[in-house]
């Protein structure tokens, strides 16, 4: 687990840090330069390497890089294509030694030899520090850079990218590796940050952080031990599967009996039955009736939604578990399972909370939920899926890449960031199939928090091994690697 900042954050972290030290910042860009040389001197010694650097104290990261490069014997060639260092700050100083090293600053592309090539190039324009639109000037250095045939690095954040939303303003550097400091950036790790920063790495630099959000990727599965029985492992209701959306209940379905569910039911319209078993007959199929009469009970968990429709008794049993869930008062019933897809659109007309759901919805969903343009959503989802935690006093899965964990009702660490994925993963079912997974995660023991990030965690991992080696990966290609764990594909 890594500790998570917004940039003001960073910086208020940086200036405590200064306080407790002679009011200095300059010793933490001089550990931050040694950090980017050690994680990736393997990388560029015997190369030919071309640093890029800002005005700012990103800038100055890559000053200090070049010398410290220089003092290694690697070839560097700097280029300051937005000007030198503003004066007075950090960066001034990281420049000057710089040019005492024996290094050279060239102001602009057009400065470099033509038959120059660098097959790998710095990154040390912007930092987290950016939360305006790129000027003109600023925009085509990062185009330049992505079409140049070069392996990008990125200092603490890749050039361009909003540190705390994960936009681009409006472009950003495609970078290989990004190596950061201190906390990692929010924006880094959801929206369009995985893609433009590729492997991401942290150095907190012994800094203190605070910090209430995380990262975590890890994947820690419900252990089976001893002399155990199905019905220790708890069972899963899926409702759904109306005559044109019956897939998406049976991947929910599947994907729990996969995930190590104890029994799992599927309440549908009985003429997909024989489908159904023909796929998998370890599933316990009823009329979705018959389910209105299952009382609640601490060992089985609910999906609702997953193919669901807008109409017909599968809303009916939705509207009266929530009523049921939301008047209950037992510890015990602390989690009753997970609402997605149809369900979601039920609940935002319904004026109701869903406390003791996992919700999970994708940005549509979660415009449709907090009455937003899925615009406002895109543009900051960080604040929507907090929105979404707080209004419907649950547990929220924002989906997408660097999908969002949040349950504001936790002390400490409320907000997770969890495993991006993959492209590779933008197919039908894929969130029907993670409904099933925290559903069964949920019915093993787990509460609804933590089988949320270990759930969007093993589903994610999971797809993003897949990716390696098929351009297109399916609910079904994930489900079929669940039975084997966490590590079956590493």
């Amino acid at each position: 687990m890594l500790p998570v900042l917004t940039s003001e954050q960073v910086k208020q972290a940086e200036q405590a840090w200064a306080k407790a030290n002679q009011g200095d910042t300059w010793p933490l860009m001089v550990k931050a330069a040694h950090s980017f040389v050690a994680k990736f001197m393997s990388k560029l010694q015997g190369q030919t390497v071309l640093v890029v650097a800002g005005q700012g104290n990103n800038g100055g990261d890559g000053y200090y890089i070049g010398a410290l490069l220089r003092q290694a014997k690697v070839k560097v060639t700097l280029v300051a294509p937005l000007g030198l260092p503003k004066s007075g700050i950090d960066a001034e100083r990281a420049y000057q030694f710089f040019v005492a090293s024996g290094g050279q600053v060239l102001g602009s592309f057009d400065e470099l030899p033509q038959s120059a090539h660098f097959p790998i190039t710095i990154d040390a324009l912007f930092g987290s520090g950016l939360n305006r639109v790129l000027s003109e000037p600023a925009q085509q250095v990062i185009l330049w850079l992505n079409q140049l045939d070069t392996e990008i690095v990125a200092v603490d954040v890749p050039s361009g990218l909003n540190a705390d939303t994960g936009l681009a303003m409006p472009v950003a550097v495609n970078a290989k590796a990004t190596h950061s400091f201190i906390a990692l950036k929010a924006g880094t790790l959801t929206a369009m940050g995985p893609a433009h920063c590729g492997l991401l790495s942290l150095d907190t630099l012994t800094v203190s952080t605070g910090s209430t959000w995380r990262y975590q990727v890890d994947v820690c599965l419900p252990r089976r031990t001893g002399n155990t029985y199905k019905s220790e492992h708890g069972g899963v209701n899926v409702v759904g599967g109306q005559p044109h959306m019956m897939g998406a209940a049976l991947i929910a379905a599947h994907a729990a009996l996969n995930s190590g569910a104890g029994k799992v039911w599927l309440a549908c319209d009985q003429m997909f039955y024989a489908s159904a078993l023909s796929l998998a007959p370890e599933i316990m199929l009823k009329p979705i009736g018959e389910t209105a009469k299952q009382p609640l009970t601490d060992k089985v968990k609910w999906v609702i939604g997953p193919g669901l429709g807008q109409d017909g008794q599968g809303l009916d049993i939705l509207a009266k578990l929530l009523e049921a869930t939301n008047a209950d008062s037992s510890q015990q019933l602390a989690n009753y399972g997970v609402l997605d897809a149809d369900g979601l659109r039920w609940l935002a007309t319904s004026g109701q909370v869903a406390t003791g759901w996992v919700l999970t919805p994708h940005e549509g969903e979660a415009a449709a939920l907090l009455a937003w343009p899925i615009a406002k959503v895109q543009q900051d989802r960080i604040a929507a899926v907090q929105a979404l935690s707080e209004q419907y006093k649950t547990c929220v899965v924002l989906k997408g890449a660097g999908s969002l964990v949040c349950d504001v009702r936790q002390t400490g660490q409320h907000l997770v960031f969890c495993h991006s994925g993959s492209p590779a993963m933008a197919t039908p079912g894929m969130g029907d199939c993670l409904a099933g997974i925290i559903a069964a995660l949920m019915a093993q023991g787990l509460d609804g928090f933590n089988s949320a990030i270990t759930g969007v965690n093993w589903h994610a991992r999971i797809g993003h091994e897949l990716a390696k080696r098929q351009r297109i990966v399916l609910a079904s290609d994930v489900i079929a690697q669940l039975p084997f764990g966490a590590d079956s594909l590493y």
